[in-house]
């Protein structure tokens, strides 16, 4: 014990201390640096711009996501859209030849199945574009996002690759409100990973980069079947700029299921930690500024926080249940809740927990606003309630199982 707190509770507060200390550092750098809004600026000029849309079995969403791209305000002679067939058992091929046919823009190819970072590197090699981008072929764009990625890469010449905002398509079940709180969260966060150059992620929907990156670092690897992570890591790793257009908007198709979700953010975390093992080097090294000291290591940081709170509150209900089970069996007489006669400002909890846990939350609450502010995004209180109800009982479980696979070293499940 500890001045009447154990060990237990003394990791709880540490953990829920980084998390405040975290978001209040990240709301301060959004206030001294606001983003720009968007404008009608028109880029300078269009460059050639080839997107890569690497698809398996992808029947149900592949159409919507090249009406998607066809319909992108940009010059048509300067647009090409690759789409790589990893091997596609289903109507994919079918399909995609048919746009292929019908637009000029459109071109198909197949390869036999190795895996996404395969399908992007084939791409790449069948297209002398510029500009390279890559979409999902379960994701689809707003008809002005290239233009504002482009625009942020007129900005600086220095510029090597641009994140777009992305948010949850047409969520409707439970489980996909929570999810696009979760992502309008992320909104937020990628801005303010900007603000500090060190984005650590260029998710699959609707990254671009200068076909300069390829040529300097190498294309993607298998990198634990998260290649947009891997590349992020490498071009920090050689001091590549990569920057947020939060004003180019992508929306993607998430789980509906609470088993699709937990195995896709197995995949996520468990990349996060295999790819944290591979550039360990980065960890609290200067040379790699904000990204390095930063981070990394809070990334890593809130894993094992998020892991040990969770599994410290596992503990303590368990042992709740056990002791009171046992009391019952003992002396036959079942739990009572204990009786208020009324209410009254005597039985407030004022446990500095519940203040810490109340903080930490009401911070997550105004990055939630401000992200949703900043991408235009409308939430509804069912949303947030499915959020706040349901994220902190789930995430534990990929978590876990994250952990548990990077430390056999056992290779993470693509779908």
């Amino acid at each position: 014990m500890i001045h009447g707190m154990n060990i237990g509770e003394l990791g709880v507060y540490a953990s829920l201390f980084l998390a405040l200390y975290f978001e209040i550092f990240l709301l301060i750098s959004f206030f001294e640096r606001r983003p720009a809004p968007r404008t009608a600026r028109q880029p300078a000029r269009y460059p050639n711009v080839a997107i890569l849309v690497p698809s398996y079995n992808e029947e149900r969403t592949i159409a919507g996501t090249l009406e998607s791209l066809l319909s992108l305000d940009y010059p048509k002679d300067k647009l090409e859209l690759v789409v790589v067939d990893d091997g596609s058992m289903d109507k994919t091929g079918n399909i995609a030849k048919k746009f292929a046919t019908e637009h000029p823009q459109v071109k198909y190819f197949y390869k036999e199945n190795g895996g996404k970072y395969t399908a992007l590197n084939w791409g790449l090699e069948r297209t002398s574009a510029e500009f390279v981008g890559c979409l999902d072929a379960d994701s689809f764009v707003a008809p002005d996002a290239l233009l504002e990625t482009i625009k942020r890469f007129e900005e600086s010449p220095d510029t090597m690759a641009v994140v777009p905002a992305m948010k949850v398509y047409r969520p409707r079940r439970i489980l996909e409100l929570m999810q696009s709180v979760e992502y309008t969260f992320g909104i937020f966060y990628k801005k303010m990973f900007d603000n500090l150059a060190a984005i650590s992620v260029l998710p699959g929907p609707f990254s671009l980069y200068r076909r300069e990156v390829f040529e300097k670092i190498g294309m993607f690897r298998h990198a634990h079947n998260t290649e947009d992570m891997e590349i992020a890591f490498r071009m920090h790793a050689n001091g590549l700029k990569i920057v947020n257009a939060h004003t180019a908007h992508v929306y993607t198709t998430v789980p509906k299921t609470v088993r699709a979700l937990i195995r896709q953010r197995t995949r996520w975390s468990q990349g996060f930690l295999q790819n944290s093992r591979d550039y360990a080097y980065m960890y609290f090294n200067r040379r790699y500024g904000n990204f390095g000291l930063l981070v990394l290591p809070f990334g890593l940081a809130a894993f094992a926080a998020g892991l040990y709170t969770a599994t410290y509150m596992l503990y303590n209900a368990l042992e709740y249940a056990v002791s009171h089970a046992l009391d019952y069996w003992s002396t036959g007489v079942p739990l009572q809740a204990p009786a208020i006669e009324r209410m009254s400002w005597f039985y407030l909890n004022t446990n500095t927990m519940i203040f810490v846990v109340v903080a930490v939350l009401g911070m997550t609450f105004v990055a939630i606003i401000l992200g949703a502010r900043l991408a235009n995004v409308r939430l509804p209180l069912k949303s947030y309630a499915a959020y706040f109800a349901l994220f902190g009982l789930i995430a534990p479980l990929w978590l876990a199982k994250a952990a548990w696979g990077a430390l056999l070293a056992r290779e993470s499940i693509w779908r």
